[in-house]
């Protein structure tokens, strides 16, 4: 049986905790697809740990919650890089590896580039860093890349949404694709797209805006008082950069600016609230792109009543 069940929607939706209830039924193992959550020490931030009342374990970096191990956790040490290409390589040997086992592969994600790559391949991701044109456009400002992408290739950057615009990293990428020869390109394609197959059924989880942001806004304080800014301060005592915790995003790019003095811890929680707001709503726009996903709304009485219905059907159907 390949077969692998993927539970996408956007935070604060309850992704994880109804994993874990379907993990009991069906014998899964769960695999993390969120860009933040594959580096150690990122936890309370990140929402490692699901809202409910379960026992969690860890030993030698695997996690394991009321007996579900979860993979795609603390794989990378937070001062280096993590590549989309690095998470597809590794996750896809975890799945095989679940399947290998006889169990179900339950792929819980929030971060919709990572959950493309890995379901449907990118065509770009095998194509190398080139490392001397990497070190001249990493030393240009913001300003300096974005005019430089838009003269090189002016479609490609009216293409671009407005947080990729303003995403160093992403305009870099851009820029070395652009100056890649075409048959290096040809050739990572053709490589790159002969992904494995699996019979995958996708589940989203929504709920209305209001609804969403309040859900938002209680669990960070929740996360406060777990000890988020602590966190902050463990990383930085450890050797993690403020600037890389910035580049790191949402919750701790606003605590590198909390704790170097920028700004209040007033303004600490408004800042984060609205930027987590912002982030929902980005994460909504990218998976209603998203092809054949059943989606429920969690604030419904019924959703997961009807949520084990439909995963039901689908794990003892041959046909599906």
């Amino acid at each position: 049986m390949r077969k692998q069940l993927v539970i996408l929607g956007p935070t604060a939706t309850g992704k994880t905790d109804l994993a874990l209830i379907l993990a009991k039924k069906y014998g899964g193992e769960l695999v993390a697809c969120d860009s933040r959550q594959v580096y150690r020490g990122l936890d309370i931030g990140t929402g490692k740990a699901p809202s409910g009342n379960f026992q969690v374990s860890i030993s030698n970096s695997q996690w394991i919650i009321d007996g579900v191990p979860i993979y795609m956790y603390d794989v990378v040490d937070p001062r280096q890089r993590y590549s989309v290409s690095d998470y597809v390589a590794q996750s896809t040997k975890v799945i095989e590896g679940i399947i290998n086992r006889g169990n179900l592969p339950i792929i819980v994600g929030g971060t919709g580039l990572y959950l493309k790559a890995l379901l449907e391949g990118l065509p770009n991701l095998a194509i190398p860093v080139d490392p001397d044109l990497r070190s001249k456009l990493e030393k240009l400002t913001l300003d300096e890349l974005q005019i430089k992408l838009q003269k090189l290739d002016p479609q490609k950057w009216e293409g671009l949404n407005n947080s990729d615009r303003n995403n160093s990293r992403r305009i870099i990428r851009s820029i070395e694709l652009i100056n890649m020869n075409p048959y290096i390109q040809q050739q990572s394609q053709n490589s790159n797209l002969k992904t494995q197959k699996y019979n995958t059924l996708k589940i989203g989880l929504t709920a209305p805006r209001e609804i969403l942001n309040d859900r938002i806004d209680q669990r960070l304080l929740s996360r406060i008082d777990q000890g988020l800014i602590e966190e902050g301060e463990r990383l930085a005592s450890q050797g993690v950069p403020f600037q890389r915790m910035r580049q790191l995003g949402l919750e701790y790019g606003v605590l590198a600016d909390f704790l170097e003095g920028e700004i209040s811890k007033d303004l600490f929680l408004k800042d984060l609230k609205v930027k987590i707001h912002q982030y929902a709503k980005r994460q909504m726009t990218w998976f209603k792109k998203e092809k054949n996903v059943t989606w429920f709304d969690v604030t419904t009485p019924n959703w997961l009543t009807l949520v084990e219905s439909r995963v039901q059907s689908w794990y003892y159907s041959k046909d599906e």
